[in-house]
C-alpha cells in the first residue's frame, strides 16, 4: 500500500518545478535578453545556458558526497550561495523594466547598476533625438 506522503512528495515537488517555471527561473533568460544588443545577444543567450546546464550538472555530481558529509545540514552550502547572490543582484543588477538598451548600458558604466537621477536626466534629454532618414531630409530642407 502507498501511503498518501508519497503522493504529496510527488505533487509537492511538480509543484514546485511548475512555479519556479513561470516565476523566478525564467529571469536569468529575461535579464540576459535585456542585458545585451542585438548582435551579440544570441553568443549571450549561449554562453548563459552553458554556464546553467554546467552549474545543475556541478550540483547533481556533488550532492550525493556533500549529502554524505553534511547530513541534514546540507542546505547550507546552498543558502550561503543564495545569500551571497541575492545580495550581488541586489547591488550590481540594474532594474530594466521599461528603460532602453541605452539606458541599461549607462547604468552599468556608471558602475554600480544602481538607478541613478542623473542618469534619467541624460537618457532623457537623448531620448528625444531621433534620426530617420525622413527626419534626415526634413533637417536638410530647412538649412537651404
Amino acid at each position: 500500500m502507498i501511503d498518501w506522503m508519497s503522493y504529496l512528495s510527488v505533487v509537492s515537488t511538480l509543484g514546485f518545478v511548475v512555479f519556479f517555471a513561470v516565476g523566478p527561473g525564467s529571469i536569468p533568460w529575461m535579464i540576459t535578453a535585456e542585458l545585451f544588443s542585438q548582435g551579440p545577444r544570441p553568443s549571450a543567450m549561449a554562453i548563459a545556458v552553458l554556464v546553467n546546464w554546467m552549474a545543475n550538472f556541478v550540483v547533481g555530481i556533488g550532492f550525493p558526497s556533500m549529502k554524505a558529509e553534511l547530513e541534514n545540514y546540507t542546505f547550507l552550502p546552498f543558502s550561503v550561495f543564495l545569500a551571497i547572490f541575492w545580495i550581488f543582484t541586489y547591488k550590481k543588477v540594474p532594474e530594466t523594466k521599461n528603460k532602453t538598451f541605452e539606458e541599461i548600458c549607462a547604468l552599468f558604466r556608471h558602475g554600480n547598476g544602481s538607478d541613478d537621477e542623473s542618469l534619467h536626466r541624460q537618457s532623457d534629454s537623448t531620448a528625444d533625438i531621433e534620426i530617420s532618414p525622413r527626419n534626415a531630409a526634413a533637417e536638410h530642407s530647412k538649412q537651404q
